[in-house]
């Protein structure tokens, strides 16, 4: 690259120098891309139903979204992609539902809140698998459950029921396992949580940790959940059986000695199946 001095030498008219320089140090900036306008929202229903205060369904008709879904904190479930679902509330409170949806074609995304008054508390009715489940529907009913030591009482897979990705052997788990109790009782609908001092932690190599669950929990059971089958749900933290299961129970089979149960992973991406015996 040549000096400006000898460019000026050379006899180049000023103007001519500095209309070259502002040429080479213009911007180019590419020409907007006109989108076109997003669609409307859907046909979006949020009903709580008169005969149970404390479930709402959730519905949304079009053929435009593509990707859907409804979250509810507090809820259970707490999330859906399904068009048409049921968010059940055990506690009384207000909620917000938000509906999130991608429209087909790139055409853009929508979102939606709605509010619902859960007037009351659910109220666990006093049936056969709650006095299986707690020992009895009087003030001092109460029953407690720990892992069984036979096989396959934990067993882990990525569906419901599968066990590909591991099955507890005969005598398998930790003893810091087998000496826990959980424990439901049916005034106030308690959950007690008796680990004797240690749980095992899935996060730090499996190892034996102080812990106690916070507050005073209480467990519900829902006699026909989302997977079509009765479930118990605990507080959020709360657990039975595994610290990194979810806090909602699938109740597979429930007599008055044994309890199998299945539950997905606190983070989703897998299933738990627990099998447990009355203490």
């Amino acid at each position: 690259m040549k000096p400006f001095f000898y460019m000026l030498s050379r006899g180049l008219p000023f103007f001519i120098l500095i209309s070259t320089l502002f040429l080479r140090c213009e911007s180019y900036q590419e020409p907007d891309i006109q989108l076109g306008k997003s669609p409307d929202l859907p046909t979006l229903s949020v009903v709580q139903l008169k005969t149970d205060s404390n479930r709402v369904v959730v519905s949304e008709k079009s053929d435009l979204v593509f990707d859907r879904l409804w979250s509810a904190v507090g809820a259970s479930p707490d999330k859906t992609k399904k068009g048409l679902d049921t968010f059940y509330f055990p506690k009384a409170g207000r909620y917000n539902i938000l509906w999130s949806g991608s429209f087909k074609g790139g055409s853009g995304t929508g979102q939606q809140s709605f509010s619902v008054v859960i007037p009351k508390d659910a109220v666990t009715p006093c049936t056969g698998l709650a006095t299986l489940l707690a020992g009895g529907c009087d003030p001092t009913s109460r029953k407690c459950w720990t892992f069984s030591k036979k096989a396959g009482a934990v067993a882990v897979g990525p569906t419901p029921g599968s066990a590909e990705w591991f099955t507890s052997p005969l005598n398998g788990l930790q003893n810091e396992q087998y000496d826990d109790n959980f424990c439901f009782a049916w005034a106030e609908n308690k959950f007690i949580y008796d680990n004797n001092g240690l749980t095992v932690d899935p996060w730090n190599g499996y190892k034996p940790v102080p812990f106690s669950l916070p507050g005073k929990p209480q467990w519900q059971l829902i006699p026909i959940g989302p997977a079509g089958v009765p479930r118990i749900e605990l507080p959020e933290g709360a657990f039975m059986g595994v610290w990194d299961a979810s806090n909602v129970y699938d109740i597979v089979r429930l007599t008055e000695k044994e309890m199998i149960v299945r539950t997905p992973f606190l983070k989703g991406g897998g299933w738990f199946e627990l099998y447990f015996e009355a203490r």
